[in-house]
């Protein structure tokens, strides 16, 4: 016998009895499920939001929740995306993904109602991989434009029961709340995938719409600081202007050109935010010619000149920092 009392084999090595083994696992199970509940806690927050009789606000910029993706499940009555030029207002029932840091705030009209749920990014991948056939969602959901889903009943009614679910789990934490939580944010995605067009993606039913969406919002990414005109984009894409504007329109709910503009926008307010870049140097990577130019762009599309616009971050961050510290039920998450 040892110090510890453990027996030692003739190879010296540490031989564990049956009692003790399994104690050592159960300690092992308790330390992996609390490490599990930490794990997704971090990376997940979901609310239900009752209908009320006053307006609600979100603010999706705030340090806490520019790092979250949002889901909103919209059952009920109206709400808009305040986004960084024209807001986009969504009509229940319908669903809206919103990339992180994309959107400013989301304002829930009175007597609306449903679902907020974030996440992390790495989250929805670690998600995704469960999904194999959903792939092309994915790369859907990583463009950085919200997306806007008009959905039947049935598709809201099976989204609000798995997302009510994840709400609940999240709150109790109770043991295997981690697996049914995986479990209803599988639900969610599927439903989703199946919504943009399953059958699209894989060559079937809608013509490939959605998988064209998806390759035009790559290709967009790819080549937003060449500004092409959206003809270019159609070219590429081997389809019309037409068509191009068709589906845009009716999956996001704006035409390419917006589409584009919002991307170049997105990309000019974070770097304004984050960077000490200059003005000059902001407009040369965004691709203007010069900055007066990419100056009337910014102030045409968000009311102020970039450099007032950094300044008037500037002193709104310094005013929060100063501000005592007050939770309400507008500041989730």
């Amino acid at each position: 016998m040892d110090k510890i009392g453990d027996k030692l084999d003739e190879a010296g090595v540490q031989k564990i009895e049956p009692a003790s083994r399994a104690g050592g696992l159960k300690r092992a199970a308790g330390r992996a499920w609390k490490s599990g509940l930490e794990s997704i806690s971090a990376s997940l927050r979901s609310d239900v939001i009752a209908s009320h009789f006053e307006p609600r606000e979100w603010r999706l910029i705030s340090h806490t929740s520019r790092v979250f993706d949002h889901g909103l499940l919209l059952l009920s009555g109206e709400a808009k995306l305040a986004a960084a030029d024209d807001p986009l207002h969504l009509l229940a029932p319908s669903f809206a993904w919103i990339p992180a840091g994309v959107v400013d705030r989301l304002e829930m009209a009175a007597g609306a109602s449903g679902h907020l749920m974030a996440m992390k990014p790495e989250l929805v991948e670690h998600t995704f991989r469960q999904i194999p056939e959903a792939g092309e969602l994915l790369g859907l959901l990583a463009a950085r434009q919200p997306l806007a889903l008009a959905i039947d009943k049935d598709v809201a009614d099976v989204l609000s029961s798995a997302m009510r679910l994840v709400a609940r789990e999240l709150y109790d934490l109770k043991p295997g709340a981690q697996t049914l939580v995986s479990s209803a944010l599988v639900i969610c995605l599927i439903q989703l995938w199946r919504h943009v067009g399953a059958s699209a993606l894989m060559g079937e039913g809608l013509g490939g719409s959605a998988a064209l969406l998806m390759r035009f919002r790559q290709l967009v990414e790819e080549r937003f600081r060449e500004h092409w005109p959206v003809a270019r984009y159609a070219t590429a894409l081997g389809v019309s202007p037409d068509r191009l504007h068709a589906i845009c329109t009716r999956t996001l709910g704006r035409p390419p050109r917006v589409l584009i503009q919002q991307r170049i926008l997105y990309e000019a307010v974070s770097r304004l935010e984050r960077s000490s870049i200059t003005i000059k140097q902001l407009a040369f990577v965004l691709g203007f010619k010069d900055t007066a130019y990419f100056t009337r762009f910014f102030c045409k599309r968000l009311g102020d000149p970039p450099a007032k616009y950094r300044r008037n971050i500037a002193q709104r961050d310094a005013a929060q920092r100063m501000r005592p510290t007050r939770f309400t039920f507008s500041d989730w998450p």
